[in-house]
């Protein structure tokens, strides 16, 4: 009697099983042809039941299904935000089961960099239509899938940016850099970042300097890093450390250039002019330094203007016309290095505003009103 009750429940286990089984089967049936409502209903009953739900290849179909009814014309409609969610845990549940080189475990990666590229396409859309938090959490979703790719992080730290949620944009820097992307335009935008947050001088000072490793030639970097020095008293650190950079590295012509904007700074203008032509002579297209130079040139004429403007009438007659020639050379000294820097960088602003000026203290309108053309354009 025994026996006979634990084969009856044997069988009742076996029809139940298959009952399953063929819900499985039914939604690999369905869709193949494209009937994905149905396929779903039959997924979802044989994640539900015991003897199906622990199989990668219930898991893997239930991820397959729900991912091409994304963007689907007929099915799209039984989508919603959180159906890459559910394709995403599908797929890490398939891998769990039945590891990377199982059945249905190899066909995994394909199926998540088409996840990828779903969740980065919808992000998109968000970012273009300026909903900054649908955007960064579905470029944190494409994160997870491609946890090693970079694109979904940085238009996260964008995004984040456009928001004015700073410190969550430092925290994606933060995280590039982690994964390996440490390019100068990450760490000039955490450091711009860190500044818009009023973050300490020494957390400032720390990005600078993890940076400047990675990007021992960035003048950008360089530059900030000197203003910190300044700021805190440490202008003599900041000579010493640029002095024996430039001892390892004589031909490096932005080390130079800035050397020439420190040594300005602490009033050396005769050091700060040696030092931005010795970096014209190693790189003769080196805009910072063709720039300063001319800035150097032109604030000799204006200081000389200047001690002319205050002249009252009587001195101003005697000695005011020779004061405005002696400014004028300095202007006609600074007209040659601003149109290099221009040459350099046919579009840099600052260069062209200042050319104007230039002009006009010169009396060369026609060029001055053709600079300022550009400028409006």
């Amino acid at each position: 009697m025994k026996k006979i009750l634990l084969t009856a429940f044997a069988a009742a286990t076996v029809t139940v099983a298959s009952a399953q089984n063929s819900a499985v089967n039914s939604a690999i049936l369905n869709h193949k042809n494209g009937t994905l409502d149905k396929a779903q209903t039959d997924i979802d009953k044989a994640i539900q039941h015991d003897k199906t739900k622990e199989k990668a290849k219930t898991w893997f179909y239930r991820g397959v299904i729900y991912q091409d009814m994304i963007g689907n014309p007929i099915y799209g409609k039984l989508t919603n935000d959180n159906t890459p969610t559910i394709v995403l845990e599908s797929f890490d549940k398939t891998l769990a089961i039945d590891g990377n080189n199982g059945e249905f475990g190899k066909l995994v990666p394909e199926r998540k960099q088409l996840l990828y590229g779903q969740v980065l396409n919808q992000a998109v859309e968000f970012h273009n239509n300026q909903d900054w938090d649908n955007a960064i959490a579905k470029y944190k979703l494409a994160s997870q899938i491609q946890p090693t790719d970079t694109t979904a992080i940085l238009y996260a730290a964008y995004a984040s940016t456009a928001k004015q949620d700073y410190p969550q944009a430092i925290g994606f820097y933060d995280n590039l850099i982690k994964i390996g992307h440490k390019s100068e335009d990450v760490y000039k935008n955490k450091v711009q970042l860190q500044q818009a947050t009023e973050a300490s001088d020494e957390a400032v000072m720390a990005t600078l300097s993890e940076a400047l490793k990675e990007h021992p030639n960035s003048v950008f970097l360089m530059q900030e890093e000197l203003k910190y020095y300044l700021k805190n008293d440490r202008a003599d650190e900041a000579m010493t450390k640029l002095e024996n950079a430039i001892k390892a590295d004589p031909s490096n012509a932005s080390l130079h250039a800035v050397l020439g904007n420190l040594q300005e700074r602490k009033n050396n203008l005769e050091g700060a002019t040696a030092s931005y032509k010795k970096a014209i002579e190693i790189d003769p297209n080196n805009f910072d330094a063709y720039y300063n130079l001319g800035v150097l040139e032109y604030n000799k004429g204006s200081e000389v203007n200047n001690k002319a403007a205050k002249m009252d009438y009587a001195t101003y007659q005697k000695k005011g016309k020779a004061l405005e020639a002696q400014a004028k050379k300095h202007y006609e000294a600074s007209l040659p290095y601003f149109q290099k820097a221009l040459e350099v960088q046919p579009n840099d602003q600052a260069t062209m505003s200042t050319l104007v000026k230039v002009y006009t203290r010169l009396g060369r309108k026609a060029e001055a009103d053709k600079i300022s053309k550009q400028l409006a354009q």
